[in-house]
C-alpha cells in the first residue's frame, strides 16, 4: 500500500510544480493531499515533538524574513504580500511529516539552495522575477524520493550527517 501512495505523490508534486511555475500559485488542496498521504505513510515514524520543532523552525524563518524586510523598508510588512507565497508556507507544513526534524532542516536549507540554482538556470527564459518555491521544492522532493529508493538507508528519517 505505501508504494502505491508514494507513487501517487508524484502527480500531486508534478501538479504543484506546473501550477507554481506557470501561475505562481498552487491549489490549496494539493498540499493537503500531500499532508494526508505522507502522514499515513509515515505513521510509524511520526514523532509529534519533532514535528512541532519543524513547525517552530519554519515559523522562526518566516519571522526573520518579515523582520528583515520590515527593517529594510522601515515599516511593518506582511511577507506574504510580496516576498513569500502562502502556498509556499502551506507546502512546507505539508511535507513536515516526511522528515525527522534534523533532516527537515537539511531539506529546508538544501531545498532553498536547489530552488535558487534552478531559478537562476531557468530565469533567462522566464520574465517573472519571483521564485516558484513550492514548485521547485516539489521537484526536489520528487528527486529525493527517487534517490531514497536506491539507497539502503532512509534519507527522510535516518541521520544523514
Amino acid at each position: 500500500m505505501p508504494d502505491f501512495l508514494i507513487f501517487l505523490l508524484f502527480p500531486v508534486f508534478g501538479m504543484m510544480l506546473y501550477q507554481d511555475v506557470k501561475f505562481r500559485q498552487i491549489h490549496v488542496l494539493l498540499p493537503i493531499v500531500v499532508l494526508v498521504i505522507v502522514t499515513y505513510i509515515n505513521m510509524s515514524n511520526l514523532n509529534f515533538q519533532e514535528m512541532i520543532k519543524s513547525l517552530v523552525f519554519i515559523s522562526i524563518n518566516f519571522l526573520v524574513i518579515a523582520g528583515y524586510f520590515s527593517i529594510k523598508r522601515k515599516e511593518i510588512l506582511n511577507p506574504f504580500k510580496n516576498y513569500v507565497g502562502i502556498g509556499d508556507l502551506i507546502f512546507l507544513i505539508a511535507v513536515i511529516p516526511m522528515f525527522s526534524f534534523r533532516n527537515f532542516m537539511l531539506f529546508f536549507i538544501s531545498g532553498m539552495i536547489f530552488s535558487l540554482l534552478i531559478h537562476l538556470i531557468c530565469q533567462p527564459r522566464n520574465v517573472q522575477t519571483t521564485i516558484p518555491l513550492a514548485g521547485y521544492l516539489s521537484l526536489y522532493v520528487m528527486a529525493l524520493i527517487v534517490f531514497d529508493f536506491f539507497l539502503p538507508t532512509n534519507i527522510f528519517f535516518d541521520f544523514i550527517i
